[in-house]
């Protein structure tokens, strides 16, 4: 039988769990570590569970794509959609519904946006692939001309900051992490709409097809036995 190595350890033996930069609930902190509040309840869950992991972060799709083709790997924090329904074996509710909103800065006096339609007339940054991108393309904006499509959340509020990208789509956390990096303040932004139809879902952890169905099973009964003891995030 072939058995695949990740850091020395097998493939048999070690789940490789997934994720991207997306604080305060998945990202890596200053000494090299993931940590957030997703990522803690994660380590708690696999830990009721018994079972060994291993967790790495990469941008977004390609943290899809590796759930989506190497056996044994979980991915977190994903959202539960009809598109993404049959690609992975599921385990939800990981965290709560995170509102997301277009902004802008507040100084743009041009841009007027009540609704989602009226985006369409200005350039929005998204995180390519995310529950928001696919949002967007199924309402008809399109990428090129409505959208700039990013593979890190981070990459886009430099110049958005200076005013070359109309609108951007950000948690309020994130968006304050982000001016207070700038040396700016909230007050020099505008939150306009929230985008509520795309995240009705809870997050929730994500098995590749092929992982091992009695670590399927622990992980699940381990969450349901958490999301019943504790809040969640």
């Amino acid at each position: 039988m072939l058995i695949l190595l990740l850091s020395g350890v097998s493939y048999a033996n070690t789940l490789l769990v997934v994720t991207e930069e997306w604080r305060p609930y998945n990202y890596t902190n200053d000494e090299g570590v993931i940590v957030g509040r997703a990522t803690d309840k994660v380590r708690e869950v696999l830990s009721m569970a018994g079972v060994n992991y291993e967790i790495k972060s990469f941008p977004w799709i390609r943290a899809m794509e590796t759930a989506k083709s190497r056996p044994n790997t979980l991915i977190y924090t994903i959202y539960r959609t009809t598109q993404r329904e049959e690609d992975y074996e599921w385990a939800c509710p990981l965290i709560r519904p995170v509102p997301m909103y277009f902004f802008k800065l507040k100084s743009r006096k041009d841009i007027k946006v009540t609704q989602l339609e009226d985006a369409k007339n200005y350039t929005s940054a998204v995180v390519k692939g995310s529950i928001y991108h696919e949002f967007l393309l199924k309402n008809g904006f399109v990428a090129g001309k409505h959208l700039i499509v990013s593979a890190e959340p981070t990459s886009f509020y430099k110049p958005f900051f200076r005013g070359r990208i109309d609108l951007v789509m950000s948690t309020e956390y994130l968006m304050g992490e982000a001016l207070a990096a700038a040396d700016m303040e909230y007050e020099d932004v505008e939150l306009l709409v929230e985008v509520t139809k795309a995240n009705q879902q809870r997050g929730c952890m994500a098995f590749n097809k092929q992982t091992d169905p009695q670590i399927i099973k622990k992980v699940r009964r381990a969450l349901a036995e958490h999301n019943n003891n504790f809040v969640g995030p």
